[in-house]
């Protein structure tokens, strides 16, 4: 029953960009693509906006049938030309979609050949924090018996 359970779940892949550099990454889209030499289009989906961001990144891959790789710039917005400004750091869920347009930003009728997780990294990034505070500072505690 185990090994049944292990078999089904899917392996999620994780991709890791840091925020307003360019950052390398590989994919292995090259079993699922049905084109010949395709474009890829991925849509980013932030966890907690819900904001889908879009782009194509062209495949810098020197042995496409074994690797893809993809040269992704952040911080600018170019999405035909693999460049997205995110907002903020955390976590996106991404989808990659072949096709044989430069241009075309639209998923619609498009074969997704993958699916998994990035991670939007800010080093710059400093969270603000509200410290909260009680009054009076007496604590209380519930007895039954009495």
């Amino acid at each position: 029953m185990l090994i049944g359970f292990l078999k089904q779940r899917k392996k999620r892949k994780m991709i890791v960009i840091n925020k307003n550099t360019t950052t390398n990454f590989v994919a292995t889209l090259f079993e699922l693509s049905q084109l010949t030499n395709p474009d890829y289009l991925f849509e980013f989906e932030s966890n907690q906006t819900k904001t889908k961001y879009y782009t194509i990144i062209a495949d810098i891959s020197t042995n496409k049938s074994r690797y893809n790789e993809f040269n992704f710039v952040e911080g600018t917005n170019n999405p035909t030309s693999g460049s997205l400004d995110l907002g903020s750091p955390g976590f996106y869920n991404y989808k990659v979609y072949e096709q044989n347009s430069t241009t075309n930003l639209d998923p619609t009728g498009l074969n997704k050949v993958e699916e998994g997780k990035m991670k939007l990294i800010d080093s710059t990034y400093q969270p603000s924090f509200t410290q909260h505070s009680v009054s009076p500072t007496t604590n209380v505690v519930y007895n039954p018996g009495q």
